[in-house]
């Protein structure tokens, strides 16, 4: 699994985006995104300039642009970026996350429900680039689906989704561990959402904080 797969689902996905920005939640039931944009804010203010990675149809950002000072959303489908609110404080950029590179440094970086959608190495490969857009002192936050007893890839065709379907749910100490090799500290596992969002037995929704 790599995160080629991934971005096959989501190119499939863009058919559904002119009329539905919702469409980029796996579980079309819920909407956790006001905990999401509520969480971000604890460690943003005014004067915050925030990266955020794999925006989607802005869902998060939609909630949380008036309150910082800037964003930069890094989002590979126009079709999804379309749904971003159009704002001076706001920057959007077309392109894979793998790809994307900066000299500017950020208070915050953001990436919520997009790592379990690229295998480890090249999570590694996008934690130390994230390591080095970031001010002294700025904090990251990673928030998705984690292994709660080991890793989870889920490789082939989904019921749930009716199509084919790639992740990779990292067990949830191993992912602290990665982000502490990179470079990260004061690492902080924060249990995000009550208990019926998480739906699976062997998987559970968390927010990694860390620190440079």
């Amino acid at each position: 699994m790599n995160n080629g797969n991934a971005l096959q689902f989501f190119e499939k996905m863009t058919a559904k985006a002119k009329d539905n920005p919702n469409c980029v939640k796996m579980a079309n039931n819920t909407d956790y995104t006001h905990t999401d944009a509520k969480f971000i804010l604890k460690y943003a203010n005014k004067n915050t300039e925030v990266l955020d990675l794999g925006s989607g149809t802005g869902l998060i950002v939609n909630k949380i642009y008036d309150k910082v000072k800037s964003i930069d959303c890094v989002e590979p489908f126009k079709e999804f970026s379309d749904h971003i609110i159009e704002s001076e404080n706001v920057c959007i950029i077309n392109s894979g996350v793998i790809e994307f590179n900066t000299h500017k440094k950020y208070h915050l970086i953001c990436l919520f429900g997009l790592i379990q959608y690229f295998n480890e190495k090249e999570s590694i490969k996008i934690y130390k680039k994230c390591l080095n857009w970031m001010k002294p002192s700025s904090k990251i936050i990673i928030k998705n689906q984690f292994g709660i007893n080991e890793d989870v890839t889920v490789s082939g065709y989904s019921e749930e989704q009716k199509t084919d379907y790639f992740a990779q749910y990292r067990h949830i100490n191993k992912e602290v561990s990665i982000l502490k090799d990179v470079g990260f500290k004061n690492t902080n596992v924060v249990d995000i959402y009550p208990p019926e969002a998480n739906r699976w037995n062997n998987t559970h929704f968390y927010a990694i904080v860390g620190e440079k």
